[in-house]
């Protein structure tokens, strides 16, 4: 029942509709690097790509946003030559504060969805369908809606159920703004 709440909540904060002429929508992608934290043995990154749309709401003009987003994104691990990923959709909802006009910093919760994996033999039977997360990062926003970014979430659930592994995701990408 929290999880549908968590879920409606957010998706209110995606279509709500304000009289502030300053929201936009935008589009996001970039490179992920991945691995699981509490796992034994020798682990690598995995490279991934995240995709997804955001939408800026103003709470104070030019300092302080909501920002809402709906994304995919390929996360996991490799282990030897074997790569374990697991794609999600994540729904973080980010507190963006414009230091200068330029560069932002943004930090919120982010819940994800499992919608596949790759996990083979017995671990992939026990996968858990729902992340969460603490997402905080940095952007530099260029004129005309352009903008790099860099970000880190931090898992804070359980990925495998009774396992101890969590996700750790350091994003790298660009966004343009509508």
């Amino acid at each position: 029942m929290k999880i549908v709440k968590i879920v409606f909540i957010t998706m209110c904060l995606l279509t709500i509709q304000s009289n502030v002429n300053a929201q936009k929508v935008g589009i996001r992608a970039g490179l992920n690097i991945s691995n699981v934290s509490g796992a034994e043995g020798d682990t690598k990154p995995l490279t991934g790509f995240h995709l997804g749309v955001f939408k800026e709401i103003t709470i104070v003009p030019e300092l302080f946003f909501l920002q809402p987003e709906l994304q995919y994104s390929m996360q996991g691990d490799q282990v030897g030559d074997t790569k374990r990923s697991i794609g999600y959709i994540n729904i973080p909802v980010l507190a963006k504060v414009y230091i200068i006009k330029t560069i932002s910093l943004e930090a919120g919760p982010q819940i994800g969805f499992k919608i596949n994996d790759n996990f083979e033999g017995d671990t992939g039977d026990d996968i858990k369908t729902f992340d969460t997360a603490f997402v905080g990062g940095l952007g530099y926003n260029f004129p005309m809606g352009l903008s790099l970014n860099a970000r880190y979430a931090l898992g804070l659930s359980e990925i495998v159920k009774d396992s101890g592994l969590k996700n750790q995701v350091i994003q790298l990408g660009a966004a343009f703004k509508f």
